[in-house]
């Protein structure tokens, strides 16, 4: 049982944090919609480390998880006047929740690139940060498509 449950907090938790800020993925709720785009070129590109970011469905994911493994531990003992189980649901929820945060924080650091890109028709240049791992040519022609996400593709006429 142990076992089983500790494998759903691993599976859940990578599951949870496999976002990826790769520019050909669209998310389901940026489609149909209008976005405005800008062309451009690419001045100069940088590669960077992205962190992941823990979130509320990571620390929530890993204190269920850990709840239920507190479930498990000492039974109908009492310590302190309280019975051990409910001591191991508080710190194993606890415990679960940290874990969730940092696991799927860790599991979200990916590579990406700094671009600074010469804007067509505008006296000033934008920075954007994308994670790719293939890196867009200096000097190379870009659209750059603004809508929730901001996303850096080439474009060839």
């Amino acid at each position: 049982m142990k076992t089983k449950l500790i494998a759903l907090f691993v599976i859940s938790t990578f599951l949870v944090s496999c976002n990826t800020t790769r520019p050909t993925d669209v998310k389901k709720s940026d489609t149909q919609k209008i976005t405005s785009i800008k062309y451009g070129n690419i001045i100069s590109s940088m590669p960077v480390k992205i962190k992941g970011e823990g979130s509320v469905i990571g620390a929530t994911a890993g204190g269920l998880i850990g709840g239920l493994l507190g479930t498990q531990v000492c039974g109908e003992k009492e310590t302190a006047g309280t019975k051990c189980q409910d001591i191991a649901i508080v710190y194993g929820t606890i415990g679960g929740a940290t874990i969730g945060y940092v696991t799927e924080a860790l599991l979200g650091n990916h590579d990406g690139y700094q671009y600074i890109i010469d804007i067509d028709n505008n006296s000033e240049d934008v920075a954007i940060v994308q994670g790719n791992k293939t890196l867009l040519e200096n000097g190379g022609r870009v659209v750059i498509i603004y809508g929730d996400t901001i996303r850096v593709l080439p474009y060839t006429e």
